[in-house]
């Protein structure tokens, strides 16, 4: 979990988002995540940031104007890389497959869960209780994700005919998100994996299972 930094002996976390961000300014991000991830926004600080990257507090305040520009770009380059990742599953979705890529699809996301912890135990609660957070957030992930479902929902919609398909579509992508999103939940406090009885649900829920 944790690199040794082998110029400093400052220890830093694994990297998030270097390859995103190169340089200093990746490595100011990646140890901000960490810190704010174990000891949330208001407990962290920019000189225990400093600290891990192995600079001093002065140092990151030339590539940061504060801690909330800080947790802000955090926020809106990390959901970049979650929003990539999600057009990407969402965009090779097809009827004749449907079932089988949604099954392979959860169990890509939950993987994808583990290695974005850090980044959503820092930002969920933050964004709870701070609104310019909370925006940020649905404006980086949030609300893309949810229009690309909405848009292959209407491909989705033509090649299993569903009645009312423009009428109803909006409320059936809400309730798929809610769906998936209740199932990783419970999926974590349980112990279980029902992916397949998950996946039947949400085909039931859009209109999709009679070609699935």
């Amino acid at each position: 979990f944790w690199a040794r930094h082998e110029r400093t002996g400052a220890a830093r976390p694994t990297a998030f988002f270097a390859d995103i961000e190169p340089g200093r300014k990746g490595e100011i991000l990646d140890s901000a995540l960490h810190v704010f991830a174990e000891r949330g926004y208001d407990g962290g600080s920019m000189r225990e940031i400093a600290k891990r990257v192995g600079v001093t507090e002065p140092a990151i305040y030339r590539h940061f104007p504060g801690k909330e520009a800080l947790f802000l770009t955090l926020i809106e380059v990390g959901a970049g890389r979650m929003r990539h990742e999600a057009f990407a599953l969402i965009g090779e979705l097809r009827p004749e497959t449907l079932h089988s890529q949604l099954v392979s699809l959860f169990d890509n996301r939950r993987r994808a869960l583990r290695l974005n912890a850090p980044m959503l135990r820092a930002v969920v609660p933050a964004a709870a209780r701070n609104a310019a957070f909370l925006d940020a957030f649905r404006s980086a992930i949030a609300a893309p994700v949810l229009s690309c479902l909405a848009q292959k929902a209407v491909e989705l919609d033509a090649a299993f005919a569903v009645p009312d398909a423009d009428a109803t579509r909006d409320a059936r992508v809400r309730a798929l998100v809610s769906l998936i999103v209740g199932s990783f939940v419970s999926s974590m406090v349980l112990g279980d994996r029902p992916d397949d009885a998950v996946a039947n649900a949400a085909l039931k829920v859009m209109g999709w299972e009679s070609r699935a």
